[in-house]
């Protein structure tokens, strides 16, 4: 039976569309320009709008009314994400990092809006940033961002950088995408977050495709900034072992850029 002609229930499929209205906008919006976007009457977008307030699916700022996507969709795509085996693989090789370094490790993934944190692993005593679940680095200002700056395929980072929502202000930045390839580690000493430093490193599949980004940061004043320090180092071992979990061999990546 084609599935398209299946019974449904034609309000939540509407209530849905109107969620993924908010969601892809990158900013908290105005009643009016959601119900004119899903084309229908502000007092009926606003009727879908309460259900997902109650529920946590959507988030309203109590000055300017706007709305926003809430915290409990926020859990309900992690939830999904989890179920992405490098995702849940790299989520323990997280926790096992940050008890053993004792700082904070981020394991970030390609989102509509770039380099997006998905798992965020504190310490006992946690870094006090505005960073976290859900967080979006920037590309060339962080290190997570040169990782996928320097690993994503160039169609795809062409395709990005050529929206002007995604384009940074020009800055310089401590190391070239040149070097993170070369290095195959990407170092931030408090070039995107005053007062905090991190390495951060690729996870390859089989096909040498970058899946995932692993992040370890923490306070400048007690963190190793050295490439060949024991922080570098137990982030580099983590990334390329998970890599080869996943099918990838290093030494192919060192061979194919040779030819290149």
């Amino acid at each position: 039976m084609d599935k398209r002609a299946q019974a449904g229930v034609q309000s939540v499929e509407n209530g849905l569309d109107l969620m993924l209205i908010v969601a892809h906008n990158r900013r908290p919006m105005k009643i009016t320009d959601i119900a004119e976007q899903a084309g229908i009457s502000p007092s009926k977008a606003h009727r879908y709008l309460v259900s997902f307030l109650r529920t946590g699916f959507i988030t309203q700022d109590p000055e300017t009314g706007l709305y926003g996507m809430g915290s409990v969709a926020l859990e309900f795509s992690l939830s999904c994400l989890a179920t992405i085996e490098p995702i849940s693989l790299a989520t323990r090789e997280a926790e096992r990092l940050c008890a053993a370094l004792g700082h904070t490790v981020a394991v970030s993934v390609w989102g509509s809006f770039g380099p997006t944190v998905v798992r965020w692993e504190q310490p006992a005593r946690p870094v006090m940033v505005n960073v976290g679940l859900g967080s979006v680095f920037p590309l060339y200002r962080s290190a997570t961002g040169r990782v996928f700056a320097a690993f994503m395929a160039r169609e795809q980072m062409k395709a990005y950088l050529a929206s002007p929502v995604n384009r940074e202000p020009s800055a310089d930045t401590p190391e070239s995408i040149e070097q993170v390839r070369e290095r195959g580690m990407a170092r931030a000493v408090g070039d995107f977050m005053e007062g905090m430093s991190a390495f951060a490193a690729p996870v390859l599949d089989d096909r040498g495709r970058l899946v995932l980004t692993m992040t370890v940061l923490g306070y400048k004043a007690g963190f190793d900034h050295r490439w060949s320090g024991p922080v570098a180092a137990a982030l580099q071992s983590a990334a390329q072992g998970l890599s080869r979990t996943l099918g990838y061999e290093h030494q192919r990546l060192a061979r194919s850029r040779a030819v290149a």
